[in-house]
Protein backbone atom coordinates (compact mmCIF):
# COMPACT_ATOMS: atom_id res chain seq x y z
CA UNK A 1 0.00 0.00 0.00
CA UNK A 2 1.76 3.35 -0.91
CA UNK A 3 1.23 6.51 0.83
CA UNK A 4 -1.39 7.85 -1.07
CA UNK A 5 -3.39 4.62 -0.56
CA UNK A 6 -2.37 5.00 3.17
CA UNK A 7 -4.33 8.15 3.80
CA UNK A 8 -7.07 7.33 1.40
CA UNK A 9 -7.82 4.17 3.47
CA UNK A 10 -7.82 2.35 0.15
CA UNK A 11 -11.09 3.29 -1.14
CA UNK A 12 -11.72 4.69 -4.49
CA UNK A 13 -15.00 6.34 -6.07
CA UNK A 14 -16.23 3.20 -7.45
CA UNK A 15 -15.63 0.90 -4.63
CA UNK A 16 -18.57 0.20 -2.64
CA UNK A 17 -19.06 -2.68 0.07
CA UNK A 18 -22.73 -4.18 1.03
CA UNK A 19 -22.99 -5.66 4.41
CA UNK A 20 -27.13 -6.87 4.64
CA UNK A 21 -26.28 -9.07 7.40
CA UNK A 22 -23.63 -7.18 9.80
CA UNK A 23 -23.71 -9.28 12.96
CA UNK A 24 -22.42 -12.51 10.45
CA UNK A 25 -19.22 -10.36 9.73
CA UNK A 26 -16.62 -9.63 12.16
CA UNK A 27 -16.50 -6.52 13.21
CA UNK A 28 -12.76 -6.07 12.19
CA UNK A 29 -14.25 -6.49 8.85
CA UNK A 30 -16.99 -3.76 8.71
CA UNK A 31 -16.77 -0.50 6.92
CA UNK A 32 -15.91 2.44 9.23
CA UNK A 33 -19.56 4.60 8.97
CA UNK A 34 -21.72 0.96 8.50
CA UNK A 35 -20.59 0.01 12.45
CA UNK A 36 -23.04 2.29 12.92
CA UNK A 37 -25.08 2.02 10.25
CA UNK A 38 -25.66 -1.59 10.70
CA UNK A 39 -24.58 -1.88 14.14
CA UNK A 40 -26.89 -4.77 15.46
CA UNK A 41 -27.72 -6.25 19.28
CA UNK A 42 -28.69 -9.67 19.63
CA UNK A 43 -29.76 -9.42 15.88
CA UNK A 44 -31.74 -6.00 16.17
CA UNK A 45 -30.83 -3.21 14.39
CA UNK A 46 -30.68 0.13 16.14
CA UNK A 47 -33.75 1.28 15.08
CA UNK A 48 -35.60 -2.06 16.61
CA UNK A 49 -33.71 -1.38 19.52
CA UNK A 50 -34.87 1.71 19.94
CA UNK A 51 -38.50 1.11 19.23
CA UNK A 52 -38.05 -2.26 21.51
CA UNK A 53 -36.08 -1.15 24.32
CA UNK A 54 -37.94 1.25 26.73
CA UNK A 55 -34.37 2.57 28.75
CA UNK A 56 -33.01 3.43 25.27
CA UNK A 57 -35.90 5.61 23.88
CA UNK A 58 -36.72 6.77 27.12
CA UNK A 59 -33.43 8.83 26.87
CA UNK A 60 -33.18 9.84 23.85
CA UNK A 61 -36.06 10.95 23.61
CA UNK A 62 -35.19 13.38 26.67
CA UNK A 63 -32.21 14.31 24.85
CA UNK A 64 -33.77 15.29 21.37
CA UNK A 65 -36.48 17.00 23.11
CA UNK A 66 -35.19 19.64 25.50
CA UNK A 67 -33.00 20.55 23.19
CA UNK A 68 -35.28 20.93 20.09
CA UNK A 69 -37.40 23.17 22.54
CA UNK A 70 -34.86 25.30 22.73
CA UNK A 71 -35.12 26.79 19.13
CA UNK A 72 -32.07 28.69 16.93
CA UNK A 73 -32.04 32.17 17.06
CA UNK A 74 -29.68 34.07 14.05
CA UNK A 75 -27.73 37.11 15.58
CA UNK A 76 -25.61 39.86 13.60
CA UNK A 77 -22.35 40.72 15.75
CA UNK A 78 -22.46 44.22 15.28
CA UNK A 79 -19.31 44.52 18.29
CA UNK A 80 -18.34 42.68 21.65
CA UNK A 81 -20.61 44.36 23.55
CA UNK A 82 -23.57 44.79 21.20
CA UNK A 83 -25.47 42.16 18.70
CA UNK A 84 -29.18 42.39 16.99
CA UNK A 85 -31.04 39.39 16.67
CA UNK A 86 -32.14 38.70 12.87
CA UNK A 87 -35.45 37.35 11.59
CA UNK A 88 -35.49 38.14 7.86
CA UNK A 89 -31.87 36.77 7.24
CA UNK A 90 -31.75 33.54 4.64
CA UNK A 91 -29.86 32.12 7.70
CA UNK A 92 -33.27 32.11 9.86
CA UNK A 93 -35.25 31.36 7.05
CA UNK A 94 -33.77 28.65 6.59
CA UNK A 95 -33.97 27.08 10.18
CA UNK A 96 -37.11 28.27 10.38
CA UNK A 97 -38.31 26.55 6.97
CA UNK A 98 -35.72 23.84 6.23
CA UNK A 99 -37.72 22.35 4.10
CA UNK A 100 -41.23 21.98 2.66
CA UNK A 101 -41.98 19.22 5.24
CA UNK A 102 -40.37 20.25 8.24
CA UNK A 103 -40.42 22.81 10.97
CA UNK A 104 -37.10 23.71 13.12
CA UNK A 105 -38.13 21.67 16.03
CA UNK A 106 -38.13 18.54 13.98
CA UNK A 107 -34.91 19.21 11.98
CA UNK A 108 -33.21 19.45 15.34
CA UNK A 109 -35.09 16.82 17.42
CA UNK A 110 -33.98 14.23 14.22
CA UNK A 111 -30.34 15.60 14.17
CA UNK A 112 -30.21 15.00 18.14
CA UNK A 113 -31.79 11.79 17.80
CA UNK A 114 -29.84 10.28 14.94
CA UNK A 115 -26.07 11.04 16.85
CA UNK A 116 -27.56 10.01 20.21
CA UNK A 117 -28.78 6.39 18.29
CA UNK A 118 -25.91 6.23 15.88
CA UNK A 119 -23.07 8.98 16.98
CA UNK A 120 -23.76 9.86 13.25
CA UNK A 121 -26.27 12.36 11.37
CA UNK A 122 -26.63 13.38 7.53
CA UNK A 123 -28.29 16.74 6.08
CA UNK A 124 -28.28 16.97 2.37
CA UNK A 125 -27.45 20.75 2.28
CA UNK A 126 -27.91 22.58 -0.77
CA UNK A 127 -28.91 25.25 -2.62
CA UNK A 128 -32.96 24.81 -3.37
CA UNK A 129 -34.76 28.02 -5.93
CA UNK A 130 -38.00 27.26 -3.94
CA UNK A 131 -37.45 28.01 -0.44
CA UNK A 132 -38.02 31.47 0.95
CA UNK A 133 -34.09 31.37 1.79
CA UNK A 134 -32.82 30.17 -1.49
CA UNK A 135 -31.18 26.61 0.07
CA UNK A 136 -32.60 23.84 1.63
CA UNK A 137 -32.06 20.92 4.37
CA UNK A 138 -32.88 17.03 4.38
CA UNK A 139 -31.72 14.96 6.99
CA UNK A 140 -30.82 11.40 5.99
CA UNK A 141 -31.68 8.66 8.10
CA UNK A 142 -28.30 6.77 9.08
CA UNK A 143 -29.89 3.45 8.20
CA UNK A 144 -30.11 4.63 5.14
CA UNK A 145 -26.54 5.30 4.27
CA UNK A 146 -25.07 2.01 2.37
CA UNK A 147 -21.47 2.85 2.16
CA UNK A 148 -19.12 5.89 1.74
CA UNK A 149 -16.93 6.51 -1.07
CA UNK A 150 -13.79 8.49 -1.98
CA UNK A 151 -12.26 11.35 0.46
CA UNK A 152 -9.39 10.75 2.37
CA UNK A 153 -8.48 10.00 6.10
CA UNK A 154 -10.62 12.95 7.99
CA UNK A 155 -12.88 13.11 5.42
CA UNK A 156 -15.52 11.04 2.85
CA UNK A 157 -15.59 11.66 -0.49
CA UNK A 158 -19.42 11.11 -0.63
CA UNK A 159 -22.22 8.67 0.87
CA UNK A 160 -24.16 6.18 -1.06
CA UNK A 161 -28.26 6.17 0.01
CA UNK A 162 -30.68 3.42 -0.58
CA UNK A 163 -33.90 4.39 0.11
CA UNK A 164 -36.27 1.80 1.45
CA UNK A 165 -38.23 1.79 -1.99
CA UNK A 166 -34.85 0.35 -3.67
CA UNK A 167 -33.57 3.56 -5.07
CA UNK A 168 -29.68 4.58 -4.79
CA UNK A 169 -28.46 7.91 -4.89
CA UNK A 170 -24.80 8.97 -4.38
CA UNK A 171 -24.80 12.41 -2.44
CA UNK A 172 -21.39 13.92 -2.83
CA UNK A 173 -19.80 15.99 0.35
CA UNK A 174 -20.41 19.33 -1.16
CA UNK A 175 -23.75 18.51 -0.71
CA UNK A 176 -23.83 16.95 2.90
CA UNK A 177 -23.20 18.08 6.64
CA UNK A 178 -21.92 15.31 8.83
CA UNK A 179 -22.09 15.54 12.58
CA UNK A 180 -20.61 12.63 14.22
CA UNK A 181 -19.08 12.13 17.67
CA UNK A 182 -15.55 10.85 18.11
CA UNK A 183 -13.80 7.41 17.71
CA UNK A 184 -10.40 6.41 18.56
CA UNK A 185 -9.73 4.16 15.55
CA UNK A 186 -10.87 7.03 12.83
CA UNK A 187 -10.81 10.58 13.47
CA UNK A 188 -13.64 10.91 10.09
CA UNK A 189 -16.41 8.54 12.51
CA UNK A 190 -17.84 8.20 15.46
CA UNK A 191 -18.90 5.17 17.77
CA UNK A 192 -22.34 4.43 18.04
CA UNK A 193 -23.25 4.67 22.24
CA UNK A 194 -24.93 1.00 21.23
CA UNK A 195 -21.46 -0.40 21.59
CA UNK A 196 -21.28 0.11 25.30
CA UNK A 197 -24.72 -0.53 26.29
CA UNK A 198 -24.42 -3.67 24.11
CA UNK A 199 -24.30 -6.01 27.06
CA UNK A 200 -26.90 -4.38 29.49
CA UNK A 201 -29.46 -4.42 26.04
CA UNK A 202 -28.67 -7.84 25.66
CA UNK A 203 -29.41 -8.73 29.51
CA UNK A 204 -32.78 -6.73 29.36
CA UNK A 205 -33.78 -8.38 26.28
CA UNK A 206 -33.04 -12.11 27.54
CA UNK A 207 -34.74 -10.90 30.88
CA UNK A 208 -37.80 -9.97 29.37
CA UNK A 209 -37.53 -12.69 27.65
CA UNK A 210 -37.84 -14.35 30.24
CA UNK A 211 -40.50 -12.58 32.25
CA UNK A 212 -42.77 -13.41 29.28
CA UNK A 213 -41.96 -16.77 29.00
CA UNK A 214 -42.86 -17.17 33.19
CA UNK A 215 -46.37 -15.36 32.32
CA UNK A 216 -46.93 -17.41 29.60
CA UNK A 217 -46.03 -20.95 30.52
CA UNK A 218 -46.12 -20.80 34.55
CA UNK A 219 -49.03 -21.43 36.95
CA UNK A 220 -51.45 -18.88 37.41
CA UNK A 221 -52.42 -19.98 41.08
CA UNK A 222 -52.72 -17.41 43.82
CA UNK A 223 -53.79 -19.61 46.25
CA UNK A 224 -53.90 -23.54 47.36
CA UNK A 225 -56.62 -25.29 49.13
CA UNK A 226 -55.17 -28.60 50.66
CA UNK A 227 -56.80 -31.58 52.68
CA UNK A 228 -55.26 -33.36 55.44
CA UNK A 229 -54.24 -37.13 54.50
CA UNK A 230 -57.11 -38.61 56.84
CA UNK A 231 -59.38 -36.49 55.60
CA UNK A 232 -62.15 -38.93 53.77
CA UNK A 233 -61.77 -39.52 50.07
CA UNK A 234 -63.69 -37.59 47.78
CA UNK A 235 -65.52 -38.92 44.53
CA UNK A 236 -65.10 -36.92 41.43
CA UNK A 237 -69.11 -35.54 41.67
CA UNK A 238 -68.19 -33.73 44.87
CA UNK A 239 -65.08 -32.47 44.14
CA UNK A 240 -66.43 -31.14 40.90
CA UNK A 241 -69.05 -29.69 43.42
CA UNK A 242 -67.12 -28.37 45.80
CA UNK A 243 -64.77 -26.55 43.29
CA UNK A 244 -68.22 -25.30 41.29
CA UNK A 245 -69.49 -23.78 44.90
CA UNK A 246 -65.78 -22.47 45.59
CA UNK A 247 -65.41 -20.32 41.96
CA UNK A 248 -69.87 -19.41 42.53
CA UNK A 249 -68.66 -17.60 45.85
CA UNK A 250 -65.50 -16.56 46.08
CA UNK A 251 -63.52 -16.34 43.41
CA UNK A 252 -65.46 -15.38 40.34
CA UNK A 253 -66.31 -11.20 39.95
CA UNK A 254 -69.81 -11.94 40.59
CA UNK A 255 -69.58 -14.42 43.46
CA UNK A 256 -72.08 -13.77 46.07
CA UNK A 257 -69.56 -13.90 48.98
CA UNK A 258 -66.57 -12.77 47.10
CA UNK A 259 -64.33 -10.84 49.17
CA UNK A 260 -65.54 -12.64 52.26
CA UNK A 261 -63.86 -15.22 54.80
CA UNK A 262 -64.61 -18.43 53.77
CA UNK A 263 -65.77 -21.49 56.46
CA UNK A 264 -63.47 -24.50 55.26
CA UNK A 265 -64.00 -28.23 56.30
CA UNK A 266 -62.43 -31.29 56.71
CA UNK A 267 -59.18 -29.89 57.98
CA UNK A 268 -59.06 -27.76 54.55
CA UNK A 269 -56.55 -24.95 54.78
CA UNK A 270 -55.73 -21.97 51.80
CA UNK A 271 -52.12 -21.17 51.30
CA UNK A 272 -51.03 -18.76 49.15
CA UNK A 273 -48.58 -19.21 46.03
CA UNK A 274 -46.54 -17.48 43.35
CA UNK A 275 -43.67 -15.96 42.60
CA UNK A 276 -41.66 -12.95 43.64
CA UNK A 277 -39.78 -10.33 41.17
CA UNK A 278 -37.98 -9.56 44.52
CA UNK A 279 -36.59 -13.68 44.15
CA UNK A 280 -35.35 -12.88 40.73
CA UNK A 281 -34.20 -9.50 41.81
CA UNK A 282 -36.21 -7.72 38.36
CA UNK A 283 -36.51 -4.46 40.50
CA UNK A 284 -32.93 -3.18 41.54
CA UNK A 285 -32.07 -4.98 37.01
CA UNK A 286 -34.33 -2.43 35.92
CA UNK A 287 -32.93 0.19 37.96
CA UNK A 288 -29.52 -0.60 36.93
CA UNK A 289 -30.26 -1.05 33.66
CA UNK A 290 -31.80 2.25 33.37
CA UNK A 291 -28.72 3.90 35.16
CA UNK A 292 -26.87 2.71 33.19
CA UNK A 293 -28.00 3.57 29.64
CA UNK A 294 -28.63 7.39 31.17
CA UNK A 295 -24.56 7.46 32.52
CA UNK A 296 -23.47 6.33 28.96
CA UNK A 297 -25.43 9.40 27.87
CA UNK A 298 -24.47 11.40 30.54
CA UNK A 299 -27.75 12.11 32.10
CA UNK A 300 -28.58 12.52 35.95
CA UNK A 301 -30.86 8.96 36.55
CA UNK A 302 -33.29 11.16 38.28
CA UNK A 303 -33.82 13.41 35.39
CA UNK A 304 -35.34 10.49 33.27
CA UNK A 305 -37.81 8.71 36.38
CA UNK A 306 -34.87 6.85 38.86
CA UNK A 307 -36.71 8.57 41.87
CA UNK A 308 -34.81 6.42 44.43
CA UNK A 309 -33.13 9.81 46.54
CA UNK A 310 -34.88 12.34 44.72
CA UNK A 311 -36.17 15.37 46.76
CA UNK A 312 -37.73 19.24 45.82
CA UNK A 313 -34.12 20.27 46.18
CA UNK A 314 -31.82 18.36 44.03
CA UNK A 315 -34.12 17.83 41.40
CA UNK A 316 -34.16 21.57 41.78
CA UNK A 317 -30.77 21.84 41.78
CA UNK A 318 -30.65 18.80 38.53
CA UNK A 319 -32.29 20.66 36.38
CA UNK A 320 -30.18 23.66 36.72
CA UNK A 321 -27.45 21.26 35.48
CA UNK A 322 -28.76 19.58 32.86
CA UNK A 323 -28.45 22.59 30.21
CA UNK A 324 -25.07 22.90 31.37
CA UNK A 325 -23.25 20.14 31.84
CA UNK A 326 -25.35 17.31 30.02
CA UNK A 327 -26.63 19.53 26.90
CA UNK A 328 -24.23 22.08 26.79
CA UNK A 329 -21.30 19.97 24.72
CA UNK A 330 -24.25 18.85 22.32
CA UNK A 331 -25.63 22.24 21.61
CA UNK A 332 -21.96 23.55 21.32
CA UNK A 333 -21.48 20.62 18.95
CA UNK A 334 -24.17 21.78 16.66
CA UNK A 335 -24.10 25.32 17.36
CA UNK A 336 -20.60 25.22 15.95
CA UNK A 337 -20.85 23.40 13.04
CA UNK A 338 -23.65 25.08 11.99
CA UNK A 339 -21.66 28.11 12.27
CA UNK A 340 -18.45 26.68 10.45
CA UNK A 341 -19.85 25.32 7.11
CA UNK A 342 -23.77 25.87 7.57
CA UNK A 343 -24.28 30.17 7.95
CA UNK A 344 -21.12 31.08 5.79
CA UNK A 345 -22.76 29.60 3.03
CA UNK A 346 -26.09 31.14 3.22
CA UNK A 347 -26.27 34.83 2.11
CA UNK A 348 -23.86 37.37 2.40
CA UNK A 349 -23.90 39.42 5.15
CA UNK A 350 -21.09 39.24 7.18
CA UNK A 351 -20.84 38.31 11.18
CA UNK A 352 -23.66 36.54 11.37
CA UNK A 353 -23.98 33.26 14.17
CA UNK A 354 -27.13 30.89 15.11
CA UNK A 355 -27.31 29.97 18.67
CA UNK A 356 -29.55 28.08 20.90
CA UNK A 357 -32.21 29.88 22.92
CA UNK A 358 -30.76 28.43 26.04
CA UNK A 359 -31.71 31.51 28.38
CA UNK A 360 -35.60 30.50 28.67
CA UNK A 361 -34.66 27.50 30.13
CA UNK A 362 -32.11 28.56 32.80
CA UNK A 363 -34.15 31.92 34.11
CA UNK A 364 -35.85 30.77 37.51
CA UNK A 365 -39.75 30.97 38.02
CA UNK A 366 -41.67 34.23 37.43
CA UNK A 367 -41.19 34.58 41.17
CA UNK A 368 -37.94 34.47 41.69
CA UNK A 369 -37.14 36.60 38.09
CA UNK A 370 -39.31 39.47 39.55
CA UNK A 371 -37.65 39.08 42.75
CA UNK A 372 -34.41 39.52 41.39
CA UNK A 373 -35.16 42.30 39.10
CA UNK A 374 -36.89 44.41 41.88
CA UNK A 375 -33.46 44.10 43.69
CA UNK A 376 -31.65 45.24 40.41
CA UNK A 377 -33.85 48.03 39.44
CA UNK A 378 -34.27 49.16 43.19
CA UNK A 379 -38.56 49.40 42.09
CA UNK A 380 -41.01 47.84 39.98
CA UNK A 381 -39.88 46.71 36.67
CA UNK A 382 -43.38 46.58 34.73
CA UNK A 383 -46.12 49.20 34.46
CA UNK A 384 -49.85 48.70 35.76
CA UNK A 385 -51.06 48.16 31.87
CA UNK A 386 -48.20 45.69 31.36
CA UNK A 387 -49.28 43.76 33.97
CA UNK A 388 -52.89 43.75 32.93
CA UNK A 389 -52.01 42.90 29.66
CA UNK A 390 -50.15 39.94 31.37
CA UNK A 391 -53.96 38.54 32.56
CA UNK A 392 -55.59 39.58 29.22
CA UNK A 393 -57.15 42.64 30.53
CA UNK A 394 -57.42 45.87 28.96
CA UNK A 395 -55.52 49.33 29.78
CA UNK A 396 -56.32 52.11 32.57
CA UNK A 397 -55.91 55.64 32.32
CA UNK A 398 -52.46 56.61 33.88
CA UNK A 399 -51.36 52.73 33.85
CA UNK A 400 -48.33 53.36 31.25
CA UNK A 401 -46.41 55.26 34.34
CA UNK A 402 -44.24 52.84 36.77
CA UNK A 403 -45.16 53.10 40.39
CA UNK A 404 -42.18 54.20 42.97
CA UNK A 405 -42.82 52.94 46.26
CA UNK A 406 -42.08 56.11 48.78
CA UNK A 407 -39.86 54.18 50.86
CA UNK A 408 -37.39 53.68 47.70
CA UNK A 409 -37.86 57.34 48.04
CA UNK A 410 -37.72 58.45 51.23
CA UNK A 411 -36.09 55.26 53.33
CA UNK A 412 -32.90 55.12 51.72
CA UNK A 413 -33.09 51.51 51.05
CA UNK A 414 -31.66 49.79 47.82
CA UNK A 415 -34.61 47.68 47.29
CA UNK A 416 -38.07 47.94 48.08
CA UNK A 417 -37.46 44.19 49.88
CA UNK A 418 -35.24 45.35 52.29
CA UNK A 419 -36.58 46.12 55.68
CA UNK A 420 -37.17 49.79 57.20
CA UNK A 421 -34.19 50.85 58.85
CA UNK A 422 -33.74 51.60 62.47
CA UNK A 423 -35.29 55.00 63.38
CA UNK A 424 -32.94 57.64 65.08
CA UNK A 425 -31.98 57.58 68.89
CA UNK A 426 -34.13 60.45 69.68
CA UNK A 427 -37.48 58.66 68.87
CA UNK A 428 -36.68 55.23 70.28
CA UNK A 429 -35.65 57.18 73.10
CA UNK A 430 -39.20 58.81 73.47
CA UNK A 431 -40.66 55.48 72.46
CA UNK A 432 -38.91 53.71 75.13
CA UNK A 433 -40.77 52.96 79.11
CA UNK A 434 -41.64 56.10 80.93
CA UNK A 435 -38.71 55.13 83.28
CA UNK A 436 -35.85 55.75 80.85
CA UNK A 437 -36.94 59.49 80.33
Amino acid sequence: MGLRDLFTGGRKAAQVRNFTNAWTVPPYEWNRWLDTALLFVDHQSPGELFRTQPYLRMVITFLARNIAQLGLHTFERVSDTDRQRLTDDPVAQLLAHPNPTMTCYELIYTLVADLSLYDVAYWNFGSDTTSPSGWSIRPIPPAWVENVYGGDAWAVGGIVVNRPNGTRQQIPASDLQIFHGWNPDDPAAGSAPIWALREILKEQISAWAYRQQVWDRGGRVGAVLTRPATAPTWSDPARDRFREDWRNRYASDDGTQAGGTPILEDGMTLQRVGFSAREDDWVNAAKLSLATVAGVYHINPTMVGLLDNANYSNVREFRRMLYGDTLGPILAQIEDRLNTFVVPRVGTLPNRYVEFNIGEKLQGSFEEQSQALSTLVGAPSMTRNEGRALLNLPAVEGGDELVTPLNVLTGGQASPTDTAPPPPKQLRALSGPKEAL
